[in-house]
């Protein structure tokens, strides 16, 4: 038996106990303390998360919050077939694991997982384990969008309050690389985005070029920097890398990024065999890779505030997310050239930058209590959701 939203024509079912109102204002039933399961499975990192939703007022408490990640160093990069596996080898167990630990077995009210963007066999591994969950338990699904998770994060600890509505995100990660603008919950608008590869495919790309292997490249490639910044920074091996984009032959600026001549140019550097370069050079080329690929970043957001000065005199907060948001130096970098245009800055704690199912869990959570909506079980992955397209992808069901 189903109910309509005579406004959205969306099934819903009856008696599904959330808290809040749905996107055309009609009331949905309070409730004060919920378990939440969540799962993300959109790359190579399957990750499930509970959280406990004590009351209106506070934010969740995670209870727990696991994470296993494809080795997939040998492959020079991840391959989607393996993923694939990965996912369906270890979301039974992962998931069986987190209620163990939780004693939440029989308390979970609403289950939310990453619906998109991302490889669709990575994410059907998780979508399809959610859905028979869903079934199972008779409990309600959020189909969620794995950049709204990077996005909102940041609001979880704060239960909401902060960072307010509107807010301009920096999304950087291993596939994305945009500026946002989020007027509201639902209503989010591209300021920038890249025309080629996402900042952290840059990274992790002319890392290995170099000589920097592991599973999180960009991230060792970090820590191999910091390890001797003396080193790092002494000019060792000049590197002549690009500005793309900038006012070249009487065009102007573009506000979009650009992260695939890095790699050319690092390539071209290259001249000889990647053993004869001294551990010092090694270190000097990496820092020179990461200081450029970030001012990049830098000089394009700059670009997008002084053409929009309309909406960044109305906006205050600046979150930077995504796994690239967890580097201190691009960090450092951000406040210290916005300063004058942000009152505050926000950067989700280190596990919560990178992929992670507590991210998933929190948007789910605003979704369903401010909105008031769920997701059908009939939906499919979508390996391409523009955030502009939150709202309109089929399969939301308005209470």
């Amino acid at each position: 038996m189903f109910r309509i939203c005579p406004k959205s024509m969306h099934f819903a079912r009856p008696n599904v106990r959330r808290p809040g109102f749905c996107v055309h204002g009609h009331v949905a039933m309070a409730i004060r303390h919920y378990k939440v399961l969540a799962i993300e499975t959109s790359c190579d990192d399957t990750c499930v998360a509970v959280l406990d939703r004590r009351e209106n007022g506070a934010a969740p408490q995670i209870l727990t919050h696991l994470k296993e990640t494809l080795d997939s160093q040998r492959d020079g990069g991840i391959i989607p077939t393996r993923a694939h596996l990965h996912h369906q080898r270890t979301i039974g167990p992962l998931v069986n694991r987190a209620l163990q630990e939780t004693k939440s077995r029989d308390d979970i009210e609403l289950i939310c997982v990453t619906r998109g963007p991302g490889m669709p066999g990575s994410l059907s591994g998780g979508l399809d384990f959610a859905k028979g969950l869903a079934v199972a338990w008779n409990k309600p699904l959020v189909g969620v969008h794995h950049m709204l998770g990077h996005l909102l994060i940041p609001r979880m600890q704060s239960n909401g309050a902060a960072p307010s509505f509107p807010f301009v995100s920096l999304l950087v990660s291993g596939g994305h690389t945009l500026v946002v603008l989020s007027r509201s919950l639902g209503q989010h608008e591209i300021l920038c985005d890249t025309i080629d590869i996402a900042v952290g495919d840059s990274l992790d790309k002319c890392a290995r070029e170099i000589g920097i292997r592991g599973n999180m490249i960009a991230k060792n490639m970090e820590s191999f920097i910091n390890e001797n910044l003396d080193e790092a920074t002494s000019g060792a091996s000049p590197m002549n890398l690009p500005s793309p984009l900038r006012n070249q032959n009487g065009r102007m600026n573009v506000q979009k990024f650009s992260f695939a001549p890095f790699l050319t140019a690092v390539r071209q550097h290259l001249e000889r065999d990647l053993h004869s370069y001294s551990e010092r050079e090694r270190r000097s080329m990496a820092f020179q890779i990461q200081e450029s690929l970030f001012d990049h970043l830098i000089t394009k957001l700059r670009l997008v505030i002084t053409m929009q000065p309309d909406i960044f005199s109305q906006v205050k907060h600046l979150v930077c997310s995504g796994g690239v948001g967890a580097n201190k130096r691009l960090q450092e970098k951000l406040q210290t050239e916005f300063s004058d245009f942000f009152d505050s800055f926000y950067y989700p704690e280190l596990e919560l930058c990178t992929d992670n199912a507590v991210m998933i869990g929190w948007a789910g959570i605003e979704i369903n209590e401010n909105l008031g909506l769920t997701t059908e079980l009939g939906v499919s992955p979508v390996k391409k959701w523009p955030l502009t397209e939150l709202l309109t992808v089929e399969g939301w069901i308005c209470r």
